[in-house]
């Protein structure tokens, strides 16, 4: 049986790694678990080792670390020899490689979770660093179709070298609201309160590839004929963008929007926004947009751009959703104004997101990506 090492940079909280344990047959390998993060213990930590799988964290918080990194990765695939190594994200992934090499124990595996970030904002460090990954992978999972021709087409990878292994969900029916827990949240973070409404939702850390420059000057439109419109921004953390953001927000009037840092049950609020809006800069933008598949599975009325999976999806199979233009802020406003004149019921709502569930389930199930993920790990 071939023993598989995850490596994770920087994650506490992950529907993905959570449904990786849940559904792996352990017929088809033995998993575990190598956690670079800031501390020792995390939630999905703690629910990959109650799935009975081994799980270590190493404290990783800054560069200066590097080299002792790579030295505790090399000392643990030493130990642990693993068959194949799996790195995911940045720092796991550049010292995970780096530490597979060496030692040479273990085939090298990577999934790209970015896209053209480093090429936009780092194009000499960043895109170096995604190169030298590169190199050193015998295999890199794209999640999808845009970042694998970014890989291909961009970076020169070997296609034969790039396998395409989507997200996966538990698509066993739509995502139905807790209402505890979504009273909690409309009270959290004032949702309607005196009046206030509708409800436009935005989950975007503020890039500038976000598309967020457009999606906001189309609010300071609606805001003109809804002067009482509420937006919610969340994911919303210190950028080189977010203060110039943040300037453009001041503009409209106030009360009228609120960012929030993070929310960890923020897909609830799915099913109290009026719309919600997703519109990265290019087809290239998003490496996946977990956003896309998350919205669309609770019927909320969507406005979006064609980015990451979004482009591997037909939107003329998808219900409740209005596609625009890249960049174009009238389209933008034009189609929040859609929803708000024709805002669907619950019950249509409910059946969007049932008809979407249906064609995503075809996609995106979680079945999908373990059967890609052995069929992957079996080809060493």
């Amino acid at each position: 049986m071939k023993k598989i090492l995850y490596i994770i940079s920087n994650v506490t909280d992950s529907t993905e790694y959570e449904l990786l344990v849940k559904y792996w047959d352990r017929k088809d390998g033995e998993l575990e678990f190598v956690f670079l993060n800031r501390d020792l213990d995390c939630n999905v930590q703690r629910y990959i080792r109650a799935a009975g799988y081994t799980s270590t964290t190493y404290i990783y918080s800054a560069r200066s670390q590097a080299i002792g990194t790579v030295r505790r990765l090399m000392k643990h695939l030493r130990a642990a020899r693993p068959d194949i190594i799996h790195t995911n994200l940045l720092e796991a992934t550049f010292y995970g490689l780096i530490a597979g090499w060496i030692t040479g124990i273990g085939k090298r595996v990577y999934t790209r979770h970015h896209s053209t970030h480093n090429h936009k904002y780092h194009p000499v460090k960043g895109v170096l660093y995604d190169r030298i990954c590169n190199a050193l992978a015998h295999r890199i999972v794209a999640i999808t179709h845009s970042t694998e021709e970014i890989l291909v087409e961009w970076e020169g990878v070997p296609k034969e070298k790039v396998v395409l292994i989507y997200h996966g969900y538990e698509m066993s029916g739509p995502h139905v609201a807790d209402q505890n827990a979504l009273l909690r949240l409309e009270e959290r973070y004032e949702v309607r309160k005196e009046g206030r409404g509708p409800v436009v939702g935005i989950i975007s850390r503020p890039f500038e590839w976000k598309g967020l420059d457009h999606s906001i000057a189309a609010l300071g439109e609606v805001v003109k004929t809804h002067p009482r419109l509420q937006t919610l921004l969340f994911n919303w953390k210190p950028t080189p963008h977010s203060e110039g953001y943040e300037r453009q927000l001041e503009q409209l009037p106030k009360g009228t929007w609120h960012t929030v840092n993070f929310e960890p049950q923020v897909v609830q609020l799915f099913h109290s926004f009026d719309v919600f809006v997703h519109v990265p800069e290019d087809q290239h933008a998003e490496a996946y947009g977990l956003v896309y598949a998350e919205s669309l599975m609770t019927g909320v009325p969507c406005v979006f751009t064609r980015s990451g999976i979004m482009h591997d999806l037909d939107p003329e199979r998808l219900k409740g959703v209005i596609v625009v233009p890249f960049k174009d802020a009238k389209a933008i406003e034009q189609a929040v104004q859609h929803w708000f004149a024709h805002p669907p019921t619950r019950e249509e709502r409910r059946a969007n997101a049932e008809h979407n569930v249906r064609y995503l389930l075809g996609i995106i199930d979680i079945s999908q990506r373990i059967e890609r993920l052995r069929a992957l790990y079996a080809s060493f």
